[in-house]
């Protein structure tokens, strides 16, 4: 039973970062669009997700390791369009 909150929990933490991956994706030429996002805040939350990852597959946690891992994804996705469109404008 114990798995399976995890593994709820795990699923609520990935669902709330994708919206937020995709509209970056599908703005990554509209500057505008993006500036609201901030490249520090998600550049920390790969870090710290990436802490997250590792712990999780060190302890053998599947939920943890599930979460570490989407969400490690979508941070980084959001940081690559967020640099690549400032780059670009500049």
């Amino acid at each position: 039973m114990i798995q399976v909150v995890g593994y709820l929990g795990s699923l609520g933490a990935a669902i709330m970062w994708i919206p937020q991956a995709v509209r970056a994706a599908r703005h990554r030429h509209d500057l505008a669009a993006l500036a609201g996002i901030s490249t520090t805040a998600y550049a920390s939350a790969a870090v710290f997700n990436a802490l997250l990852l590792a712990y999780g597959w060190l302890s053998d946690a599947g939920p943890v390791v599930v979460a570490g891992a989407v969400n490690l994804t979508c941070a980084t996705a959001i940081v690559t369009v967020l640099v690549g469109a400032r780059r670009t404008a500049t």
